[in-house]
């Protein structure tokens, strides 16, 4: 009985720091917010919000790839949801990676990105594909790389609530020597709109105007049945 009391103890414990681990992290920035789970992280490390509020960004550690093989690549995902302020709308993600690389000897390493954003109310999607467009082919010096791109499209205009994926791949081909790759920067800069709301100045026109508009008709009618 003791031990499978121990038993119990210990799966108890492990739900608890699972779920301990699972909590998630809210980042409030300028009208908008992210939310995103610290276990899903993993090579990113935390995620921080710049001076301005507007760009969400990650300065990972461990998204990196060194191989003395022919060939090699690493794979990392990172997944967050994106709030956007009453009184505004999503208008556009501008995206920015950076790291560096070094080749002891002949060959190249590669870096390449997918980025995808999803309205959580519609369901549309709007995608970026992304690489580093030179050959990062340089060979005894450590020498930086970087990319970027907008995201957007008319298929995520008005969206309030976002699913934002990434997708990294690391590629290291170097030739009888070391190829190493990492990332260093990965950043997101938000970009919201206000949502067009009439004034309540306007509102009060609107409805004066459509109050008007329903009693000429009833005129009309009531003259239409005179006539009649």
């Amino acid at each position: 009985m003791l031990a499978l009391r121990n038993v119990f103890l210990t799966l108890g414990f492990l739900s608890v720091s699972a779920l301990a681990q699972a909590s998630p992290i809210v980042l409030d920035g300028d009208h908008f917010s992210i939310t995103y789970d610290d276990a899903q992280v993993g090579v990113y490390r935390q995620g921080q919000l710049s001076g301005s509020l507007d760009t969400v960004y990650f300065l990972p550690t461990n998204l990196a790839l060194a191989t003395a093989s022919p060939s090699a690549n690493m794979q990392a995902g990172l997944q967050f949801t994106m709030t956007i302020d009453p009184g505004y709308v999503f208008d556009g993600l501008v995206f920015a990676q950076n790291g560096n690389y070094f080749l002891s000897n002949a060959g190249q390493v590669a870096a390449s990105a997918s980025l995808e954003a999803r309205d959580l109310d519609t369901g549309a999607a709007a995608t970026l594909a992304i690489d580093s467009a030179d050959a990062l082919t340089a060979v005894g010096v450590t020498t930086g790389w970087d990319f970027g791109g907008v995201l957007g499209g008319s298929a995520l205009d008005g969206a309030r609530t976002l699913q934002i994926s990434l997708d990294n791949t690391l590629t290291g081909e170097p030739v009888r020597g070391i190829g190493f790759i990492q990332s260093t920067y990965v950043g997101f800069r938000v970009q919201t709109r206000a949502h067009a709301v009439p004034e309540p100045s306007g509102l009060a026109l609107m409805l004066v105007g459509g109050f008007a508009a329903i009693a000429a008709a009833g005129r009309r009618r009531s003259r239409t049945r005179q006539s009649t």
